[in-house]
């Protein structure tokens, strides 16, 4: 599982276990609606996820929440605040159901090996890019959240998924969570999804899309 996660790509089963001994993983379960970092407190561990579903919340002053990300199996979290040196976490992260991760100290995964191993050097570069795709995915977001109509953020959200999964697509948000990720109103989003389906430009079957 460790090997197909971007963050270890290049490094072999000895290498792995090198690495992970060096920047102290933990395993963790983590139960439902569980948090794992809080908003306000400062970020010390990039996480991996291993098994589960993690979301990545906003609240604004008058407590209402935004969905930023879902996070599934492979992905990582917090890697960009603990490489800004934020003092407080802007977002909290909550598992979403049952979930296992994996928390690496990020002191330890910036200070290389006294060996200067390879490896070290090679999670050093993946973390990098993987937070470059993070910007990418951020501006994508707010691509999505600039178009006007329900409609059209809907179509912009599934097509994303296009090239990698094709036409037929199993979001990991429930219609809650994906009116969250869109601001857009639960019921307006089922109004408007029955539209799209009755004008033949989806079909749809709760989390599963299929784009005409």
């Amino acid at each position: 599982m460790l090997k197909s996660v971007s963050l270890f790509r290049g490094v072999d089963d000895e290498g792995l276990k090198s690495v992970l001994g060096c920047i102290s993983a933990e395993f963790n379960v983590v139960e439902k609606e569980s948090i794992i970092l809080l908003a306000g407190d400062k970020p010390r561990h990039v996480g991996v996820v291993l098994m589960g579903l993690i979301h990545i919340v906003r609240e604004d002053y008058d407590g209402n929440s935004s969905l930023l990300a879902v996070l599934t199996s492979g992905d990582v979290f917090a890697e960009a605040l603990c490489f800004a040196g934020v003092d407080e976490s802007p977002v909290t992260v909550i598992a979403d159901v049952d979930s296992v991760v994996m928390l690496m100290d990020f002191k330890r995964i910036l200070q290389t090996c006294p060996n200067a191993c390879p490896f070290h050097r090679m999670l050093i570069e993946n973390m990098l890019g993987l937070i470059a795709g993070k910007n990418l995915m951020l501006q994508s977001h707010m691509e999505i959240l600039s178009l006007k109509s329900v409609r059209a953020r809907v179509l912009r959200y599934l097509e994303s998924f296009v090239p990698k999964h094709g036409c037929e697509i199993t979001i990991p948000l429930s219609r809650e969570g994906l009116a969250n990720y869109l601001c857009v109103d639960r019921s307006a989003l089922s109004h408007e999804l029955a539209k799209m389906k009755k004008d033949g430009l989806i079909d749809y079957r709760k989390n599963k899309f299929v784009l005409s």
